[in-house]
């Protein structure tokens, strides 16, 4: 006696069960790769509107460069300075009161004389806070130890506006990081 409607048992096959979680994993790794692609996008537009790069750039251009940074900070000595050929942190200014203005940008113009080319960059302060491990200045290539000097980007925030490195190279060339 039979029960049901029998079509199991005349030989028909089982009913197939659907792979949705095969759909649910396509569909995740196409967003994966829409997001990284997006990504990928707006880190080169950024990069590439946050950077300028100027060639043919005499030292007189340059010099004036530098000068009306220092300009905007009269008397103000670099938050990291170069003392026997490794960077030390000011003591006049790590022990000053903390700043109440917020810093928004970190500025960086390099001159390179030998190539004659100087690039600007800048880098939104809310970029810079994300990031919770200290900032190490470090080069083998300058003779500075591996241990170099560390800092938190809450060090350049508490001393507020101003010149955190200017390096001079011996060769011509010139780096110098402020922080607006």
């Amino acid at each position: 006696m039979s029960q049901g409607s029998g079509a199991w048992e005349q030989g028909s096959e089982a009913p197939r069960k659907k792979r949705t979680w095969l759909w649910v994993l396509a569909g995740a790794f196409v967003l994966f790769m829409f997001v990284a692609i997006g990504g990928l996008f707006f880190a080169i537009s950024f990069f590439r509107d946050s950077m300028q790069l100027t060639e043919n750039v005499t030292d007189i251009v340059a010099v004036n460069e530098f000068d009306a940074v220092y300009a905007k900070y009269p008397g103000q000595q670099p938050l990291i300075q170069l003392v026997d050929d490794r960077p030390q942190l000011v003591a006049d200014r790590a022990s000053r009161t903390p700043a109440t203005q917020p810093l928004t940008t970190l500025r960086v113009v390099a001159f390179d004389r030998g190539d004659g080319e100087m690039v600007q960059f800048s880098l939104p302060f809310w970029l810079l806070r994300m990031r919770s491990d200290p900032v190490r200045l470090s080069a083998y290539q300058q003779g500075w130890d591996d241990r170099g000097l560390s800092f938190r980007i809450e060090d350049i925030e508490k001393h507020g506006p101003g010149i955190i490195v200017d390096v001079k190279e011996h060769i011509g060339g010139r780096l110098l990081i402020w922080a607006e």
